[in-house]
């Protein structure tokens, strides 16, 4: 096949099926109606001589053909929009533009604060929404612009995705004043987990990270509550005898007494993630820029 003959759009609508899973969701990304992306389906079906995608209850699901190609295919593509992409012009003072961010209640909190205080400063027409995406959805929000930025410690596993660490910390067990683990002189992990915990999670059910790797060490903690925002963990660790699992940033900036974890644990990471296609807009870079900004300036944050 020369590709002088082959209609080079048609690679890219193969890949937004590849990485949708779906002709709708692809056509949402590509920005065309439902029934050109099918088109272009059957004349990529023609050029190939083989189904590419089989319809399943599940979605689209690739032959093993598309399988083969579909790395080379994608490399393509983004040297070539590298090739033709240079940074939007963006002036601040002037835009109106809104963007539209992920982030947990956490997050929320260390960042948004600064965030607005710089942008009522010096870009006075910009809007910003935080939403919460589950991050089943991140990848399709973001190839769609239902999303421009995610702050997560999970990046989706997806050649359209970009990201950057943003945020880094190790983890404390904080609790109240007075709390009885401050009497316990040379304090071990099974100490620490012997107390009552408040866990943290927006999911009905399965384990925190700090619980993923405990059992690794063939430990586990004892859980009184299962809450699903950080907000009230302060006022609960406060005024409880419950201790609570957190970064030194969040206990220092809660004002929370703290005790060293006698154990080796991994830190926990945020990372900033964004689509490829948005890589170099101007209005993302200046935002990215705060974004990252707001993580290092944000009280209690580590650089």
């Amino acid at each position: 096949m020369k590709i002088s003959t082959f209609d080079l759009n048609l690679f890219v609508i193969l890949n937004a099926i590849y990485t949708q899973g779906s002709l709708t969701k692809a056509a949402e990304v590509v920005g065309i109606t439902q029934p050109a992306v099918s088109n272009a389906l059957s004349r990529l079906r023609t050029k190939f001589n083989d189904e590419l995608f089989l319809r399943t209850g599940t979605g689209m699901i690739p032959t093993q053909k598309t399988e083969n190609m579909i790395a080379d295919i994608q490399n393509a593509l983004m040297l070539m929009q590298q090739s033709v992409d240079e940074p939007d012009e963006f002036d601040p003072l002037t835009s109106s533009r809104s963007f539209k961010i992920s982030l947990a209640d956490v997050s929320e909190g260390r960042v948004l604060p600064y965030l607005m205080e710089e942008i009522d400063k010096n870009a006075p027409k910009i809007s910003v929404g935080s939403f919460h995406y589950p991050r089943r959805d991140q990848v399709h929000a973001l190839a769609t612009n239902q999303l421009d930025f995610v702050v997560d410690p999970v990046v989706p596993r997806s050649n359209e995705i970009k990201s950057q660490k943003i945020f880094e910390d190790y983890f404390v067990v904080a609790h109240r004043k007075n709390h009885p683990v401050t009497k316990i002189e040379n304090i071990t992990i099974e100490d620490l987990l012997s107390q009552r915990h408040l866990n943290v999670s927006q999911r009905r059910k399965g384990p925190h990270i700090i619980d993923v790797e405990l059992a690794k060490l063939g430990l586990e903690r004892d859980i009184a509550l299962r809450a699903q925002h950080f907000l009230i963990a302060p006022e609960v660790v406060k005024n409880t005898d419950i201790v609570l699992f957190c970064t030194h940033s969040f206990a220092i900036r809660h004002e929370l007494e703290f005790v060293e974890i006698p154990a080796e644990l991994p830190t926990m990471e945020y990372f900033l993630i964004w689509h490829l296609s948005d890589d170099m807009d101007g209005a993302h870079i200046w935002m990215r820029n705060l974004l990252i900004e707001a993580y290092k300036n944000a009280k209690g944050m580590k650089n």
